[in-house]
């Protein structure tokens, strides 16, 4: 298996700074040429990469070209020789991972929304029963305050016995 490395590894290897060899790549790709990407879609720089690379900072240097120039000259190169730097079986296997990805995705989405599902019906049962409970608290309320009211006519009916009969006595 071939090394391959990120870009900051890359840039030392070939002796350029990081933002250069990422200027580089971006005029690359604008020609054609095509870089594997990372998981966190980084390019990842192989060791043709980096030859083709130093093709290109020879011919800068050397021949006087601009980035255009070698760049496209670059390109042209590879595409000359027929090299291809994603095979299309490993962009089939990708686009494949994508579609399950998806339909996992799918899954899961589905499985939320039944979850969301039984959770709203748990909560609007818990509002009927605090509704209940609220109701239930207020008629408990009301029948206290009845038995108050009815406990305060008692002593007050009885009361009056009392003082009628405190009355009587007393002459």
């Amino acid at each position: 298996m071939e090394k391959e490395v990120f870009t900051s590894e890359a840039a030392k290897a070939l002796g350029i700074g990081v933002s250069t060899l990422r200027n580089y790549a971006v005029i690359l790709e604008s020609k054609g040429y095509g870089f594997q990407r990372g998981a966190n879609n980084g390019r990842i720089f192989r060791k043709k990469d980096l030859d083709n690379i130093k093709e290109m900072i020879d011919s800068i240097s050397k021949e006087g070209w601009t980035v255009e120039q070698a760049a496209e000259a670059t390109a042209a190169q590879v595409a000359s020789r027929g090299e291809q730097v994603l095979p299309s079986a490993e962009k089939e296997i990708t686009i494949g991972k994508l579609t399950e990805k998806i339909h996992y995705l799918e899954e899961k989405q589905a499985e939320l929304a039944n979850i969301n599902e039984k959770l709203t019906m748990k909560v609007e049962k818990l509002a009927e029963k605090i509704k209940d409970r609220e109701r239930d608290q207020l008629l408990l309320e009301r029948l206290e305050a009845s038995r108050n009211k009815k406990k305060r006519r008692a002593i007050a009916f009885f009361r009056s016995f009392m003082t009628f009969s405190e009355k009587k006595i007393s002459p």
